[in-house]
């Protein structure tokens, strides 16, 4: 085994002396005495073993060391100068693989530790980043250290997923709170293809769905696969079903061929499709009695009751009393007139006589307004003027 071959193991194994023995010995200048040595190895010889060798895989013992947790070995291979910079055949740097692992200690250290600015946001050949590779496996200490430092959480992957996409994809609910929280953009800047909503309805992560609905993302949102409904109910989802049917979604919604979920669903037999058929059915069924309930007072006006008839003044005691008064005084009224008549009174004496007769001094026959009944059946009401009998007060 080469030396190289010696550090790439004892930086997978975690053998921090043999890998500081090996980056800090020298060669002999003279060599063996076989004969001189050509100026390049002598060069080569002089300055070490390379610190960044790789294997077949393309892992410099930076890789290994990343991934395998050791951050002694992290730490010396740095002191090294090791390069956080060079990407094995995959295109993963070692932050990749931390970030993979779920090592968080060992995050910080790259970032802040290399010799030269480790690049967070830095992409393998499948365009991820390590905050990919965080997300996906639910690290969400490491998804907070790479949101410290910035990374880009709107930066997409060849499949077009973002970090918050594959968290939602695998159900990782703590990464998605923490992604929804500190970039609420997330969940409006989405693709054609999908949104976080619909990646979480399609595998069923009922919690990861309610979080989204939550923080606020429209559960009517549409992809070219139609809205989050289609995705639950074509891969069976049940309790997802229930779940967005409950928060209210468009049943009607369609996909990009303008098929409802229900239309695709009878098209499949199987008895969790039928299941789910029945579910939505039922709901739509629900959803227009309620329209019918509340429509139903602004089509069916109730006709109002008639009111109860007033009851005739004369059924008063009260009343009747005060009416025997006035007629009283208007019978004495009239016979005064007859005798003035009679006796051929001057115009003055009947003046007289008939101011005598005024309707302050029928007291006790004057109506409150209570009393007053409101109906024109010959009786007194409010603005009523006594007139004389026809013939009466005429000279």
């Amino acid at each position: 085994m080469g030396k190289e071959q010696e550090l790439l193991e004892a930086a997978r194994t975690g053998n921090v002396v043999l890998v500081e023995k090996l980056l800090s010995g020298r060669k002999g200048i003279l060599g063996s005495g076989s004969g001189s040595i050509p100026l390049p190895n002598l060069l080569s010889m002089w300055k070490g073993l390379n610190v960044n060798c790789t294997d077949s895989s393309g892992y410099t013992p930076l890789h290994h060391a990343s991934l395998n947790g050791h951050r002694d070995v992290v730490l010396k291979l740095l002191q090294f100068e090791a390069s956080t910079h060079v990407s094995d055949s995959k295109g993963c740097f070692p932050l990749h693989l931390a970030a993979w692992k779920g090592d968080d200690d060992i995050v910080r250290i790259l970032i802040h530790h290399g010799p030269s600015p480790c690049r967070v946001n830095q992409q393998n050949h499948e365009r991820e980043t390590a905050l990919h590779c965080a997300a996906q496996y639910g690290h969400s200490e490491v998804v907070a250290v790479l949101l410290q430092e910035l990374t880009d959480p709107t930066m997409r992957n060849s499949q077009q997923e973002t970090p918050l996409d594959l968290a939602a994809l695998y159900g990782r609910l703590q990464v998605v709170r923490m992604l929804v929280s500190a970039h609420p953009n997330l969940m409006t800047c989405h693709t054609r293809r999908h949104t976080p909503l619909h990646l979480a309805a399609r595998n069923g992560h009922h919690s990861t769905v309610q979080t989204l609905l939550d923080a606020g993302m429209d559960v009517n949102c549409v992809t070219e696969n139609g809205s989050a409904l289609h995705e639950a109910a074509l891969f069976g989802k049940m309790d997802v079903v229930r779940l967005l049917l409950d928060s209210g979604i468009d049943t009607n919604l369609t996909d990009c061929q303008g098929r409802a979920a229900l239309e695709i669903l009878r098209e499949h037999p199987a008895p969790k499709s039928q299941q789910i058929t029945a579910l939505i059915q039922d709901y739509m069924i629900d959803e227009m009695e309620r329209m019918s309930i509340v429509e139903e007072p602004v089509r069916k006006c109730p006709i109002p009751a008639p009111r109860t008839s007033i009851p005739s003044p004369s059924a008063s005691p009260s009343l009747r009393h005060k009416n025997d008064a006035v007629t009283s005084e208007l019978s004495k009224l009239l016979h005064e007139m007859k005798k003035c008549r009679d006796r051929d009174y001057s115009f003055e004496e009947l003046c007289h006589t008939i101011s005598s007769h005024s309707m302050d001094s029928f007291g006790s026959g004057r109506l409150s307004d209570e009393d007053r009944p409101d109906r024109p059946n010959g009786t007194l009401t409010r603005g009523n003027k006594v007139q004389l009998p026809h013939g009466i007060g005429q000279v």
